[in-house]
């Protein structure tokens, strides 16, 4: 527990804001840790737990919000402006004077009221264009959330396929220490009775004590490869032990490349968000050209002047209604750099879209050809070798228990079958996290573990 976990909760002062180090925690945060639990899980709950609880996609489905509402306020009218206004007369207020009657007038000058309204007049170009690429812009962010979505979903899947084969190579540990260590007792019980040297018993006993160190080994791995499930899930998961269901044997598939590429380079988010950004970039050169017609304010004004008896200037009140145009003149100012701007950014945005599909082809290329050679590595396995070295283990064990071969021709059969097995872990791992690599380039989605 942290000393700052200790301290009652109080509102900020200033010695919180004016310290040495500014950096440092404040005491008014709260702090919570996850709890322990223990689940298990199966490929297709992970996936669902992942959509449904990850930070960072929940943090990024905030920037779609932040473009929709960009689009409501590009569909908003230009506010009126309203102006009040008056004077006093501060010279001759209070200062009286007769007149040829001999009568005391006041000398005040007049004094005028005046409320207006004034109102731009956008050039309708303008606020259609200005829609148009604000509308733009939020499709490139919702398709690049899609994104976001399909790569956090094929990270997941990877993360959970090299949980499940450390779990799967833990579990062929597991059985290998078990197995040396049954030997070691009954190479105990043989040397007691006078049946090995004491050099027999003592390899026995340095193969189990390796087997126990890779074992830890093993359940190191397995332990990294599941806590780093949890940074796919919410903020209670991170100190939660899984239990992994699945299967890594996947049928291999067939997959012709010139339709992955044109699946992807027809589907995939990340560039379906870039066609939007260039289709953004290029209503935004409209935008600058509509932009050149000035805006129009209009205002009406209503004035009234008050009444005067001065000798000098006797006026009656009157009331005046004035209309008003008002219009820059774009003598100094005609866009030409914003319109180059935009044309700028709107090739830019074509070459980068260009720049995408050519490595999206080339990541198709690479991920199916890695695919079938992952595919050809484990046929390998599948074929004679894994199943030769169960063999010469049975086999092995069975001559050594009736004393027809030696004990290191036995250990060295079962670190063999170890190092087939978890090599075969190892290339069925590689081969599913080669098809979600392929899956990812080309758009699709269809594994099941």
């Amino acid at each position: 527990m942290s000393l700052l976990s200790l301290l009652p909760a109080r509102p900020l002062a200033a010695a919180d804001m004016i310290t040495n180090n500014p950096g440092a925690p404040l005491s008014t945060w709260v702090v919570t840790n996850s709890f322990p639990a223990t689940n298990e899980i199966n490929f297709r709950e992970f996936l669902s737990e992942v959509l449904a609880a990850n930070l960072d996609y929940a943090a990024q489905r905030y920037n779609v919000d932040i473009a929709w509402a960009a689009v409501a306020i590009a569909k908003e009218f230009p506010n009126p402006t309203m102006s009040l206004s008056g004077n006093r007369d501060m010279r001759f207020n209070g200062v009286y004077r007769r007149d040829q009657n001999g009568r005391l007038i006041e000398q005040t000058e007049p004094e005028s009221r005046s409320v207006g309204i004034d109102q731009t007049i956008e050039y309708f170009g303008k606020r259609k264009w200005r829609r148009r690429v604000a509308d733009q812009a939020y499709r490139a962010a919702a398709a690049t959330l899609d994104d976001f979505l399909c790569n956090l979903r094929l990270d997941a899947s990877k993360a959970y396929v090299a949980a499940l084969s450390t779990q799967r190579t833990l579990e062929q540990q597991l059985k290998a220490a078990d197995y040396l260590s049954r030997l070691v007792i009954a190479q105990g019980h043989r040397l007691n009775a006078g049946d090995i040297g004491e050099t027999d018993f003592t390899q026995s006993r340095v193969d189990e004590l390796q087997s126990q160190n890779d074992l830890l080994n093993a359940e190191n791995d397995a332990r990294t490869a599941q806590l780093a499930l949890s940074t796919f899930l919410g903020r209670n998961r991170g100190r939660t032990t899984f239990v992994l269901r699945g299967r890594l044997e996947l049928k291999p598939r067939t997959f012709d490349p010139s339709q992955l590429i044109a699946r992807a380079l027809l589907n995939r988010p990340d560039l379906i968000a870039l066609r939007h950004a260039r289709d953004s970039a290029i209503s935004g050169i409209h935008f600058a050209k509509a932009s050149r017609v000035p805006d129009v304010d209009i205002g009406l004004n209503y004035l009234y002047n008050t009444a005067t008896e001065n000798i000098v200037n006797p006026t009656e009140h009157d009331h005046w209604l004035t209309l008003s145009f008002s219009l820059p003149l774009p003598l100094w100012h005609g866009q030409r750099a914003e319109i180059q701007t935009a044309q700028f950014a709107a090739e830019q945005s074509e070459k980068a879209l260009q720049s995408a599909e050519l490595k999206a082809e080339v990541q198709v290329r690479q991920a199916f050809s890695t695919y079938q050679l992952m595919q050809e590595r484990l046929q390998k396995f599948q074929g004679e070798l894994l199943k030769g070295a169960e063999e010469v283990l049975t086999a092995k064990r069975f001559s050594y228990e009736h004393g027809q071969t030696t004990l290191l021709d036995l250990l060295d059969a079962q670190r063999a079958d170890n190092d087939i097995h978890q090599s075969y872990n190892d290339a069925l791992a590689d081969a599913a996290k080669a098809l979600i690599e392929l899956e990812r380039a080309a758009e699709l989605w269809d594994i099941e573990f």
